[in-house]
Protein backbone atom coordinates (compact mmCIF):
# COMPACT_ATOMS: atom_id res chain seq x y z
CA UNK A 1 0.00 0.00 0.00
CA UNK A 2 1.02 3.79 -0.24
CA UNK A 3 2.44 5.79 2.74
CA UNK A 4 0.02 8.14 2.59
CA UNK A 5 0.37 11.74 3.56
CA UNK A 6 -0.68 14.49 6.49
CA UNK A 7 -0.66 17.99 6.55
CA UNK A 8 -0.27 18.63 10.24
CA UNK A 9 -1.00 21.94 11.18
CA UNK A 10 -1.30 23.53 15.08
CA UNK A 11 0.73 26.08 17.00
CA UNK A 12 0.47 24.57 20.09
CA UNK A 13 3.66 22.87 19.66
CA UNK A 14 3.47 20.58 22.69
CA UNK A 15 0.48 19.05 20.74
CA UNK A 16 1.96 19.19 17.65
CA UNK A 17 5.18 17.29 18.43
CA UNK A 18 2.99 14.76 20.16
CA UNK A 19 0.35 14.46 17.18
CA UNK A 20 3.60 14.17 14.44
CA UNK A 21 5.24 11.67 16.08
CA UNK A 22 1.52 9.00 17.14
CA UNK A 23 0.79 9.73 13.35
CA UNK A 24 3.69 8.72 12.45
CA UNK A 25 3.25 5.60 14.42
CA UNK A 26 -0.11 5.22 12.25
CA UNK A 27 1.83 4.60 9.62
CA UNK A 28 1.69 8.04 7.91
CA UNK A 29 4.18 10.18 6.39
CA UNK A 30 3.41 13.80 8.29
CA UNK A 31 4.53 17.33 7.72
CA UNK A 32 3.52 19.21 10.71
CA UNK A 33 3.45 23.16 10.94
CA UNK A 34 2.82 25.86 13.79
CA UNK A 35 1.16 28.24 11.21
CA UNK A 36 0.06 28.47 7.79
CA UNK A 37 2.45 30.52 6.42
CA UNK A 38 4.81 27.80 5.00
CA UNK A 39 2.01 26.00 3.85
CA UNK A 40 1.79 26.49 0.62
CA UNK A 41 5.22 25.91 -0.56
CA UNK A 42 5.21 22.67 1.42
CA UNK A 43 2.03 21.30 -0.99
CA UNK A 44 3.89 22.48 -4.22
CA UNK A 45 6.69 19.95 -3.29
CA UNK A 46 4.07 17.51 -2.17
CA UNK A 47 0.31 17.57 -1.60
CA UNK A 48 -1.13 16.00 1.20
CA UNK A 49 -3.78 13.21 1.16
CA UNK A 50 -5.49 14.60 4.24
CA UNK A 51 -4.84 18.02 6.40
CA UNK A 52 -5.34 18.29 10.05
CA UNK A 53 -5.50 22.04 10.83
CA UNK A 54 -6.17 23.59 14.11
CA UNK A 55 -9.35 26.36 13.78
CA UNK A 56 -7.23 29.05 16.00
CA UNK A 57 -3.97 29.71 13.98
CA UNK A 58 -1.86 32.73 14.36
CA UNK A 59 -2.00 35.10 10.99
CA UNK A 60 -4.22 33.17 8.81
CA UNK A 61 -6.77 31.65 10.71
CA UNK A 62 -8.60 28.24 10.16
CA UNK A 63 -10.85 28.72 8.05
CA UNK A 64 -9.07 30.86 5.45
CA UNK A 65 -6.56 27.90 5.55
CA UNK A 66 -9.40 26.04 4.69
CA UNK A 67 -10.80 27.75 1.87
CA UNK A 68 -6.74 28.42 0.49
CA UNK A 69 -6.51 24.17 0.70
CA UNK A 70 -9.48 23.85 -1.22
CA UNK A 71 -9.06 26.45 -3.69
CA UNK A 72 -6.11 24.44 -4.66
CA UNK A 73 -7.60 20.92 -4.77
CA UNK A 74 -11.19 20.71 -4.07
CA UNK A 75 -11.07 17.22 -3.41
CA UNK A 76 -8.58 17.37 -0.50
CA UNK A 77 -10.48 15.75 3.35
CA UNK A 78 -9.70 18.40 5.55
CA UNK A 79 -10.32 17.74 9.07
CA UNK A 80 -10.81 20.74 11.51
CA UNK A 81 -9.20 20.63 15.40
CA UNK A 82 -11.30 22.92 17.88
CA UNK A 83 -11.50 23.56 21.26
CA UNK A 84 -15.24 22.91 22.71
CA UNK A 85 -16.22 26.62 22.47
CA UNK A 86 -15.37 26.76 18.93
CA UNK A 87 -17.60 23.91 18.16
CA UNK A 88 -20.06 26.17 16.10
CA UNK A 89 -17.41 27.40 13.93
CA UNK A 90 -16.04 24.04 13.14
CA UNK A 91 -19.76 22.88 12.10
CA UNK A 92 -19.43 26.24 9.94
CA UNK A 93 -16.06 24.99 8.48
CA UNK A 94 -17.88 22.00 7.24
CA UNK A 95 -20.54 23.65 5.50
CA UNK A 96 -17.67 25.26 3.43
CA UNK A 97 -16.23 21.71 2.69
CA UNK A 98 -13.99 20.65 5.50
CA UNK A 99 -14.79 16.90 5.69
CA UNK A 100 -14.86 16.33 9.50
CA UNK A 101 -14.25 18.20 13.04
CA UNK A 102 -12.78 16.96 16.26
CA UNK A 103 -12.97 18.47 19.64
CA UNK A 104 -10.01 18.77 21.66
CA UNK A 105 -8.64 16.65 23.72
CA UNK A 106 -9.64 14.12 20.58
CA UNK A 107 -8.22 10.61 21.74
CA UNK A 108 -6.15 8.70 19.42
CA UNK A 109 -8.40 6.57 18.31
CA UNK A 110 -10.32 9.13 17.23
CA UNK A 111 -7.42 10.72 15.20
CA UNK A 112 -6.60 7.13 13.75
CA UNK A 113 -10.30 6.75 12.53
CA UNK A 114 -10.94 9.91 10.98
CA UNK A 115 -7.64 10.25 9.31
CA UNK A 116 -8.08 6.67 7.59
CA UNK A 117 -11.82 7.50 6.63
CA UNK A 118 -10.56 10.61 5.04
CA UNK A 119 -7.83 8.88 3.22
CA UNK A 120 -10.34 6.04 1.78
CA UNK A 121 -12.57 8.87 0.90
CA UNK A 122 -9.59 10.55 -1.25
CA UNK A 123 -9.13 7.21 -2.96
CA UNK A 124 -12.14 6.38 -3.80
CA UNK A 125 -12.67 9.79 -5.45
CA UNK A 126 -9.74 9.36 -7.45
CA UNK A 127 -10.63 5.38 -8.65
CA UNK A 128 -14.41 7.17 -9.22
CA UNK A 129 -12.87 9.73 -11.59
CA UNK A 130 -10.67 6.70 -13.21
CA UNK A 131 -14.49 4.98 -13.96
CA UNK A 132 -15.77 8.10 -15.24
CA UNK A 133 -12.85 8.61 -17.67
CA UNK A 134 -13.52 4.92 -18.61
CA UNK A 135 -17.25 5.49 -19.12
CA UNK A 136 -16.56 8.74 -21.08
CA UNK A 137 -13.95 6.89 -23.25
CA UNK A 138 -14.55 4.66 -26.13
CA UNK A 139 -16.80 2.06 -25.10
CA UNK A 140 -16.55 -1.32 -27.38
CA UNK A 141 -19.18 -3.67 -27.43
CA UNK A 142 -18.65 -6.84 -26.13
CA UNK A 143 -14.73 -5.76 -24.85
CA UNK A 144 -15.58 -7.99 -21.58
CA UNK A 145 -13.57 -10.92 -22.71
CA UNK A 146 -11.80 -12.68 -25.15
CA UNK A 147 -15.60 -13.27 -26.46
CA UNK A 148 -14.81 -9.96 -27.91
CA UNK A 149 -11.89 -10.59 -30.66
CA UNK A 150 -14.40 -11.96 -33.06
CA UNK A 151 -12.73 -15.28 -35.75
CA UNK A 152 -12.69 -18.84 -35.64
CA UNK A 153 -8.82 -19.10 -37.82
CA UNK A 154 -6.29 -20.50 -35.65
CA UNK A 155 -4.19 -17.16 -35.32
CA UNK A 156 -7.12 -15.44 -33.58
CA UNK A 157 -7.62 -18.54 -31.18
CA UNK A 158 -4.44 -18.68 -30.90
CA UNK A 159 -4.52 -15.15 -29.80
CA UNK A 160 -7.36 -15.71 -27.23
CA UNK A 161 -5.15 -18.27 -25.58
CA UNK A 162 -2.20 -16.25 -25.74
CA UNK A 163 -4.81 -13.31 -23.96
CA UNK A 164 -6.10 -16.22 -21.04
CA UNK A 165 -2.33 -16.93 -20.39
CA UNK A 166 -1.20 -13.65 -20.00
CA UNK A 167 -4.22 -11.90 -18.11
CA UNK A 168 -3.96 -12.98 -14.77
CA UNK A 169 -0.19 -11.78 -14.53
CA UNK A 170 0.92 -8.25 -13.71
CA UNK A 171 3.97 -8.10 -16.46
CA UNK A 172 3.76 -5.02 -18.98
CA UNK A 173 2.03 -5.88 -22.07
CA UNK A 174 3.50 -4.86 -25.74
CA UNK A 175 0.49 -5.44 -28.32
CA UNK A 176 1.84 -5.25 -32.23
CA UNK A 177 -0.32 -4.78 -34.95
CA UNK A 178 -1.26 -3.08 -37.92
CA UNK A 179 -4.03 0.09 -37.81
CA UNK A 180 -7.40 -1.47 -37.73
CA UNK A 181 -6.89 -4.79 -36.53
CA UNK A 182 -7.88 -4.36 -33.00
CA UNK A 183 -5.59 -3.86 -30.57
CA UNK A 184 -7.41 -2.09 -28.08
CA UNK A 185 -9.75 -5.31 -28.37
CA UNK A 186 -6.82 -6.95 -27.02
CA UNK A 187 -6.07 -4.28 -24.50
CA UNK A 188 -10.05 -4.27 -23.01
CA UNK A 189 -9.76 -8.56 -23.20
CA UNK A 190 -6.29 -8.89 -20.92
CA UNK A 191 -8.09 -6.17 -18.29
CA UNK A 192 -11.24 -7.92 -18.14
CA UNK A 193 -9.38 -11.22 -17.36
CA UNK A 194 -7.34 -9.70 -14.69
CA UNK A 195 -7.47 -9.73 -10.81
CA UNK A 196 -7.85 -5.60 -11.51
CA UNK A 197 -10.71 -6.01 -13.44
CA UNK A 198 -12.99 -4.78 -10.87
CA UNK A 199 -10.56 -1.20 -10.86
CA UNK A 200 -10.56 1.14 -13.68
CA UNK A 201 -8.73 0.72 -17.22
CA UNK A 202 -8.02 4.52 -19.05
CA UNK A 203 -7.41 4.63 -22.22
CA UNK A 204 -4.55 6.99 -23.84
CA UNK A 205 -3.95 7.55 -27.51
CA UNK A 206 -0.74 9.23 -27.13
CA UNK A 207 -0.53 10.73 -30.43
CA UNK A 208 -3.92 12.63 -29.66
CA UNK A 209 -2.26 14.82 -26.58
CA UNK A 210 -0.22 17.81 -27.70
CA UNK A 211 3.60 17.15 -26.98
CA UNK A 212 3.36 19.78 -24.48
CA UNK A 213 1.27 18.12 -22.22
CA UNK A 214 1.84 14.69 -22.56
CA UNK A 215 4.14 14.69 -19.01
CA UNK A 216 0.98 16.76 -16.92
CA UNK A 217 -2.12 14.35 -18.81
CA UNK A 218 0.23 11.29 -17.89
CA UNK A 219 1.41 12.27 -14.62
CA UNK A 220 -0.38 15.05 -13.30
CA UNK A 221 0.96 18.55 -12.07
CA UNK A 222 0.74 20.48 -8.95
CA UNK A 223 -0.65 23.95 -8.91
CA UNK A 224 1.34 26.92 -10.37
CA UNK A 225 3.75 24.34 -11.80
CA UNK A 226 2.64 26.30 -15.81
CA UNK A 227 0.36 29.14 -17.41
CA UNK A 228 -3.33 27.58 -16.26
CA UNK A 229 -2.47 25.12 -13.46
CA UNK A 230 -4.70 26.80 -11.17
CA UNK A 231 -5.34 23.45 -9.10
CA UNK A 232 -3.45 20.51 -8.60
CA UNK A 233 -4.85 17.67 -10.76
CA UNK A 234 -3.78 13.75 -10.95
CA UNK A 235 -2.86 12.56 -13.94
CA UNK A 236 -4.19 9.52 -15.81
CA UNK A 237 -1.79 6.73 -13.76
CA UNK A 238 -2.72 7.97 -10.02
CA UNK A 239 -6.82 7.60 -12.17
CA UNK A 240 -5.68 4.45 -13.22
CA UNK A 241 -4.42 3.37 -9.65
CA UNK A 242 -4.99 0.08 -9.02
CA UNK A 243 -6.18 -1.18 -12.46
CA UNK A 244 -5.18 -0.90 -15.94
CA UNK A 245 -3.39 1.79 -18.15
CA UNK A 246 -3.43 1.34 -21.85
CA UNK A 247 -1.32 3.57 -23.54
CA UNK A 248 -2.19 3.33 -27.08
CA UNK A 249 -0.01 4.29 -30.33
CA UNK A 250 3.30 4.67 -27.53
CA UNK A 251 5.53 4.92 -30.79
CA UNK A 252 4.23 8.62 -30.75
CA UNK A 253 5.08 8.99 -27.00
CA UNK A 254 7.55 12.23 -27.32
CA UNK A 255 11.39 11.47 -26.80
CA UNK A 256 11.47 14.38 -23.85
CA UNK A 257 8.70 12.04 -21.58
CA UNK A 258 10.05 8.93 -22.18
CA UNK A 259 12.60 8.61 -19.09
CA UNK A 260 9.89 9.22 -16.50
CA UNK A 261 7.43 6.74 -17.86
CA UNK A 262 10.22 4.09 -18.08
CA UNK A 263 10.46 5.43 -14.10
CA UNK A 264 6.85 4.76 -13.14
CA UNK A 265 7.36 1.05 -15.02
CA UNK A 266 11.06 0.45 -13.31
CA UNK A 267 9.75 2.24 -10.05
CA UNK A 268 6.38 2.25 -9.47
CA UNK A 269 6.84 5.96 -8.84
CA UNK A 270 5.61 9.24 -10.72
CA UNK A 271 6.50 12.67 -10.17
CA UNK A 272 3.43 15.21 -10.94
CA UNK A 273 4.85 18.38 -13.40
CA UNK A 274 6.14 21.09 -10.84
CA UNK A 275 6.58 18.91 -7.69
CA UNK A 276 9.54 17.76 -6.29
CA UNK A 277 8.22 14.40 -4.72
CA UNK A 278 7.41 11.25 -6.40
CA UNK A 279 4.38 9.31 -5.57
CA UNK A 280 3.68 5.28 -5.86
CA UNK A 281 1.50 4.20 -7.86
CA UNK A 282 0.42 0.62 -8.71
CA UNK A 283 -1.14 0.05 -12.29
CA UNK A 284 -0.30 -2.40 -14.97
CA UNK A 285 0.75 -0.81 -18.18
CA UNK A 286 -0.51 -2.05 -21.52
CA UNK A 287 0.80 -0.48 -24.70
CA UNK A 288 0.52 -0.79 -28.40
CA UNK A 289 1.61 0.29 -31.77
CA UNK A 290 1.80 -0.22 -35.58
CA UNK A 291 5.50 1.22 -35.47
CA UNK A 292 8.46 -1.23 -35.50
CA UNK A 293 10.15 0.04 -32.35
CA UNK A 294 13.36 -1.55 -33.06
CA UNK A 295 14.06 0.57 -36.47
CA UNK A 296 12.70 3.82 -34.05
CA UNK A 297 15.55 2.69 -30.93
CA UNK A 298 18.34 2.72 -34.47
CA UNK A 299 16.83 6.04 -35.40
CA UNK A 300 17.45 7.42 -32.08
CA UNK A 301 13.41 8.21 -31.65
CA UNK A 302 12.69 5.53 -29.17
CA UNK A 303 14.51 4.83 -26.17
CA UNK A 304 16.10 1.18 -25.89
CA UNK A 305 15.15 0.63 -22.07
CA UNK A 306 12.09 1.60 -22.35
CA UNK A 307 11.55 -0.96 -25.34
CA UNK A 308 12.19 -3.40 -23.19
CA UNK A 309 10.15 -2.56 -20.07
CA UNK A 310 7.34 -2.15 -22.03
CA UNK A 311 7.62 -5.60 -23.59
CA UNK A 312 8.25 -8.22 -21.49
CA UNK A 313 5.72 -9.75 -23.15
CA UNK A 314 4.44 -9.23 -26.90
CA UNK A 315 1.52 -10.04 -28.27
CA UNK A 316 0.74 -10.22 -32.08
CA UNK A 317 -2.86 -9.37 -33.96
CA UNK A 318 -3.00 -10.76 -37.04
CA UNK A 319 -4.26 -8.48 -40.59
CA UNK A 320 -7.35 -9.40 -42.03
CA UNK A 321 -5.70 -10.78 -45.00
CA UNK A 322 -3.42 -12.96 -42.86
CA UNK A 323 -7.35 -14.57 -40.86
CA UNK A 324 -9.23 -14.52 -44.38
CA UNK A 325 -11.30 -17.47 -43.16
CA UNK A 326 -12.75 -14.72 -40.04
CA UNK A 327 -14.20 -12.56 -42.87
CA UNK A 328 -17.42 -13.82 -43.33
CA UNK A 329 -18.00 -14.06 -39.41
CA UNK A 330 -17.17 -10.31 -39.31
CA UNK A 331 -19.23 -9.12 -42.17
CA UNK A 332 -22.50 -10.86 -41.09
CA UNK A 333 -21.64 -9.65 -37.22
CA UNK A 334 -21.02 -6.01 -38.66
CA UNK A 335 -24.37 -6.54 -40.66
CA UNK A 336 -26.63 -8.13 -38.06
CA UNK A 337 -25.63 -5.39 -34.98
CA UNK A 338 -26.22 -2.34 -37.35
CA UNK A 339 -29.38 -3.53 -39.23
CA UNK A 340 -31.95 -4.12 -36.55
CA UNK A 341 -34.81 -1.69 -37.49
CA UNK A 342 -33.27 -0.01 -40.12
CA UNK A 343 -34.80 -0.70 -44.09
CA UNK A 344 -31.02 -1.29 -45.20
CA UNK A 345 -29.98 -4.43 -46.51
CA UNK A 346 -29.99 -7.01 -43.80
CA UNK A 347 -28.49 -10.21 -45.45
CA UNK A 348 -25.68 -11.04 -47.16
CA UNK A 349 -25.50 -14.29 -49.61
CA UNK A 350 -22.46 -16.55 -50.16
CA UNK A 351 -21.07 -15.20 -53.25
CA UNK A 352 -20.86 -11.44 -52.23
CA UNK A 353 -19.08 -12.87 -49.13
CA UNK A 354 -16.10 -15.06 -51.22
CA UNK A 355 -15.71 -11.66 -53.23
CA UNK A 356 -14.92 -9.97 -49.27
CA UNK A 357 -12.25 -12.67 -48.39
CA UNK A 358 -10.88 -11.89 -51.89
CA UNK A 359 -10.02 -7.88 -50.91
CA UNK A 360 -6.73 -7.71 -49.30
CA UNK A 361 -8.03 -4.85 -46.57
CA UNK A 362 -5.02 -3.16 -46.14
CA UNK A 363 -7.46 -0.68 -43.65
CA UNK A 364 -7.72 -4.28 -41.74
CA UNK A 365 -11.08 -4.85 -39.37
CA UNK A 366 -12.04 -1.21 -39.45
CA UNK A 367 -12.14 -0.82 -43.37
CA UNK A 368 -14.49 -4.16 -43.40
CA UNK A 369 -17.00 -2.62 -40.80
CA UNK A 370 -16.68 0.42 -43.26
CA UNK A 371 -17.49 -1.41 -46.39
CA UNK A 372 -20.40 -3.29 -44.64
CA UNK A 373 -22.09 -0.02 -43.79
CA UNK A 374 -21.61 1.92 -47.29
CA UNK A 375 -22.99 -1.87 -48.56
CA UNK A 376 -26.07 -1.77 -46.72
CA UNK A 377 -26.77 1.50 -46.72
CA UNK A 378 -26.13 2.04 -50.95
CA UNK A 379 -27.29 -1.77 -52.10
CA UNK A 380 -30.21 -1.99 -53.95
CA UNK A 381 -32.03 -4.73 -52.41
CA UNK A 382 -32.44 -6.18 -49.35
CA UNK A 383 -29.86 -8.83 -49.76
CA UNK A 384 -26.16 -7.08 -50.35
CA UNK A 385 -24.66 -9.76 -53.68
CA UNK A 386 -21.43 -10.02 -54.99
CA UNK A 387 -22.20 -7.17 -58.07
CA UNK A 388 -22.78 -4.78 -54.78
CA UNK A 389 -19.51 -5.54 -53.33
CA UNK A 390 -17.81 -4.89 -56.78
CA UNK A 391 -19.16 -1.94 -57.03
CA UNK A 392 -19.18 -0.44 -53.92
CA UNK A 393 -16.11 -1.81 -52.74
CA UNK A 394 -13.66 -3.19 -55.20
CA UNK A 395 -14.37 -0.73 -57.75
CA UNK A 396 -13.98 1.92 -55.44
CA UNK A 397 -10.49 0.85 -54.58
CA UNK A 398 -9.50 0.61 -58.22
CA UNK A 399 -10.10 3.99 -59.16
CA UNK A 400 -8.55 4.96 -56.36
CA UNK A 401 -5.33 3.41 -57.60
CA UNK A 402 -5.91 4.22 -60.80
CA UNK A 403 -6.23 7.87 -59.85
CA UNK A 404 -2.41 7.92 -58.33
CA UNK A 405 -0.18 8.92 -60.55
CA UNK A 406 2.71 7.00 -61.05
CA UNK A 407 5.92 9.88 -61.10
CA UNK A 408 9.64 9.51 -61.10
CA UNK A 409 12.26 11.52 -58.72
CA UNK A 410 12.15 14.58 -61.69
CA UNK A 411 8.46 14.96 -62.29
CA UNK A 412 7.69 15.59 -58.84
CA UNK A 413 10.51 17.70 -58.94
CA UNK A 414 9.01 20.06 -61.87
CA UNK A 415 5.38 19.87 -60.03
CA UNK A 416 6.97 21.66 -56.63
CA UNK A 417 8.74 24.05 -59.02
CA UNK A 418 5.76 25.30 -60.75
CA UNK A 419 3.03 25.02 -57.94
CA UNK A 420 6.22 27.13 -55.71
CA UNK A 421 6.21 29.77 -59.57
CA UNK A 422 2.39 29.81 -59.63
CA UNK A 423 1.63 30.45 -55.50
CA UNK A 424 4.46 33.29 -55.86
CA UNK A 425 2.89 34.80 -58.68
CA UNK A 426 6.00 34.08 -60.72
CA UNK A 427 8.34 35.56 -58.37
CA UNK A 428 11.61 34.08 -59.17
CA UNK A 429 13.16 35.00 -55.12
CA UNK A 430 9.87 34.49 -53.41
CA UNK A 431 9.65 30.27 -55.02
CA UNK A 432 13.00 29.55 -54.67
CA UNK A 433 12.85 31.15 -50.51
CA UNK A 434 9.88 28.60 -50.54
CA UNK A 435 11.75 25.61 -51.92
CA UNK A 436 15.05 26.30 -50.12
CA UNK A 437 17.52 26.75 -53.12
CA UNK A 438 19.39 29.33 -54.98
CA UNK A 439 17.85 31.84 -56.99
CA UNK A 440 20.11 30.50 -59.94
CA UNK A 441 19.33 27.21 -59.06
CA UNK A 442 15.54 27.53 -59.67
CA UNK A 443 16.58 29.80 -63.15
CA UNK A 444 18.54 26.48 -64.19
CA UNK A 445 15.31 24.20 -63.30
CA UNK A 446 13.12 26.41 -64.87
CA UNK A 447 14.91 26.46 -67.90
CA UNK A 448 15.14 22.77 -67.51
CA UNK A 449 11.03 22.46 -67.43
CA UNK A 450 9.99 24.88 -69.41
Amino acid sequence: MNERRVLLVDDDDTLRRVLHKEIEGFGYQVLSLPDAEGVQDAIKQSMPDVALIDLRLPGMGGMELLELLRGIDEDLPVVMLTGHGSVPEAVQAIRLGAYDFLAKPASLDQIEQVLMRACERRELGTQVRGLKRLAEGRETEGALGTQAILGQSSRIEELRQQIARVAPGDAAVLIHGENGTGKELVARALHAASPRSHQALVVVHCGAIPDGLVASELFGHERGAFTGAHRRRAGLFEAAQGGTLFLDEIGELPLSVQPALLRALQFGEIRPVGSERTRRVDVRVISATHRDLESEIEDGSFREDLFYRLSPIILEVPALRERREDVALLARHFLQRDSAGEAHASDIDEEALRALEGLDWPGNVRELENAIVRLRTLGHSARIRAADVHALVARRRRLKTEALPTLCLEDLERLAVLAAMERHGQNKPAAASELGIALKTLYNKLARYC
